[in-house]
C-alpha cells in the first residue's frame, strides 16, 4: 500500500509537465498577441496594460520603447522582413511615406463602427484625432497626443520695459528690440529658438503656419509667398539684430529650453509640455506666461493654428484588426489617457483638458483651450525627410546671409521643395 501510494505520486509527478504544456499550449492558442512600438516611454499607459490584460484575458499586449526619431524607418525594415510590430508611433509626417509604401492598415471601418457603438464617447474626441492620420480617403491611425506650438514670453521683463504681449510678429521683434537694448544684459538675449539643422524644423514650421503660410496639395510649403518671405526675414532680423544668441543658428531645442528656463531669454515657441516643466523653473504669471503664437500683421484671416502629433499607426501586416482596436480604444481610454496628459503630452479629449485635474496641472491651459479645437496639422509628405533638409537649410541660410534679399532666398528655396515631387 505504502509502495503503491510512492509509486502513484511518481507518476503524477512525470506526467504534470505534459498536462501542464498541454494546458499551456491550449492557452496560447486562445490568446492574440500584439505589440506595439511607442516614441516615448512617456507614452505608455501608467498602468503598463493591467487593467487591459484583466479585462482581455484573450488579448496580450508586449510593448517597447522605439524612438520617435527612428521608429519609421525601422518599422518599414521590418515591415519588409515580416516582422513588424502590430501598432507603431511615429512623427505624424511620415503618414504619407509610409501609406504609399503598403505598410499601413485602412481603419476607417473600425472607427465608424467605434462611432456608432458608443456617440457619447466619440463625441468627447477632437477631430485631429483622426484628421491628423488621415491621407487621401483612408484613416491609418490614432492620434492620441498632439501639440501645438504656443509663444512663452518673459512677463517681468516686457512688464518691467513699460510694453504689453505682443499682437503680431512684428510686435515680436519691435519688443525683442526694446528688450535687448533696455532690459537684457550680458548673455541675455530676446529670442530663442533651435536653428540647428539636425532635427525637423517644426518650431520654424509652427511659426510659418501662424503666419498664414499655405501648402501645395502634396504638403510642400509655398515658401515664395508673402508668408514665406516674411518667415525668412523674421529669421534674418534675429541674426542681424543680435536679438538671439550668437550660437542659436547651431542650437538643438534643447539649448533653445535651457536658455528660457535659465532666464537667458525673453521668447521661445514651444507647447504645452515643455510647459509644465517651465513652471518649475519659473513662476508662472509672475515671471512668465504663454499665448497663442501670433498672426502676421495684416494676415490675421489666413492664421493658423498649427499643431504636430505622435499618433498610433496600424499595422498592414497585422492579423487582428479588431484586437488593434480594442488596445487602441484602451490607450485613448479617458481614464487611461488622463494621466498621460496630465504629466506629458495632452490628449485628444474635451473631458481630459477640461478636468480641474488638468488646470491644476497646467494652470495657463485656460489661454490655449479654444487653439486645441482648431488645430491644423503640419501636413505630411511623401519626402518629409527631404523636406526637412530643404526647410531646414533655407532657415540656416536665413541666419548667415542676413542682408540677403528675403525673396531671392524663397525662389532659390521654392525650386529645391518644388523638386521633391515627381
Amino acid at each position: 500500500m505504502k509502495f503503491s501510494k510512492v509509486l502513484m505520486f511518481v507518476m503524477i509527478i512525470a506526467l504534470l509537465p505534459v498536462y501542464l504544456t498541454a494546458g499551456g499550449a491550449q492557452d496560447r492558442a486562445d490568446v492574440t498577441e500584439l505589440t506595439i512600438w511607442f516614441g516615448r516611454e512617456e507614452f505608455v499607459p501608467h498602468d503598463r496594460f493591467e487593467q487591459f490584460h484583466a479585462e482581455n484575458p484573450d488579448i496580450r499586449i508586449e510593448w517597447d520603447v522605439v524612438p520617435l526619431e527612428q521608429s519609421h524607418t525601422d518599422f518599414m525594415r521590418n515591415h519588409a522582413a515580416g516582422s513588424a510590430p502590430d501598432v507603431v508611433q511615429i512623427f505624424h509626417e511620415f503618414t504619407a511615406t509610409m501609406v504609399a509604401q503598403g505598410t499601413l492598415l485602412d481603419i476607417t471601418s473600425h472607427v465608424e463602427q467605434w462611432q456608432q457603438e458608443d456617440p457619447e464617447d466619440f463625441a468627447d474626441i477632437f477631430d485631429i484625432a483622426f484628421t491628423l492620420t488621415s491621407y487621401e480617403d483612408g484613416i491609418y491611425g490614432l492620434n492620441a497626443h498632439s501639440a501645438p506650438y504656443f509663444l512663452g514670453y518673459r512677463k517681468d521683463w516686457i512688464e518691467q520695459a513699460g510694453l504689453e504681449t505682443p499682437k503680431s510678429w512684428q510686435d515680436v521683434i519691435d519688443i525683442s528690440r526694446v528688450l535687448q537694448s533696455e532690459i537684457l544684459t550680458g548673455d541675455q538675449y530676446a529670442f530663442a529658438q533651435p536653428g540647428g539643422a539636425h532635427h525637423p524644423p517644426f518650431w520654424m514650421s509652427s511659426i510659418y503656419m501662424s503666419m498664414g503660410g499655405e501648402f501645395s496639395d502634396t504638403g510642400l510649403p509655398i515658401i515664395d509667398s508673402p508668408a514665406g518671405i516674411a518667415l525668412i526675414e523674421f529669421f534674418q532680423t534675429l541674426a542681424r539684430e543680435g536679438l538671439q544668441d550668437p550660437e542659436a543658428a547651431s542650437w538643438a531645442s534643447g539649448d533653445m529650453r535651457g536658455a528660457f528656463m535659465g532666464g537667458r531669454a525673453a521668447f521661445f515657441p514651444e507647447a504645452i509640455n515643455v510647459f509644465a516643466v517651465t513652471q518649475n523653473e519659473l513662476e508662472y504669471g509672475v515671471e512668465w506666461d504663454v499665448m497663442v503664437q501670433p498672426p502676421r500683421e495684416g494676415a490675421e484671416d489666413a492664421y493658423n493654428v498649427n499643431t504636430f502629433g505622435w499618433p498610433f499607426m496600424v499595422s498592414s501586416s497585422t492579423e487582428n484588426s479588431e484586437a488593434v482596436m480594442k488596445v487602441l480604444r484602451y490607450i485613448f481610454d479617458a481614464d487611461i489617457v488622463k494621466d498621460v496628459a496630465y504629466s506629458y503630452q495632452p490628449a485628444n479629449r474635451a473631458s481630459v483638458l477640461g478636468s480641474d485635474e488638468y488646470l491644476a496641472a497646467h494652470p495657463y491651459y485656460p489661454i490655449l483651450e479654444d487653439s486645441f479645437a482648431d488645430q491644423v496639422p503640419y501636413p505630411t509628405h511623401l519626402r518629409s525627410p527631404e523636406r526637412s533638409d530643404v526647410l531646414n537649410e533655407m532657415k540656416q541660410v536665413a541666419q548667415t546671409q542676413v542682408n540677403r534679399s528675403a525673396a531671392d532666398i524663397a525662389r532659390e528655396f521654392q525650386g529645391k521643395l518644388d523638386a521633391l515631387d515627381p
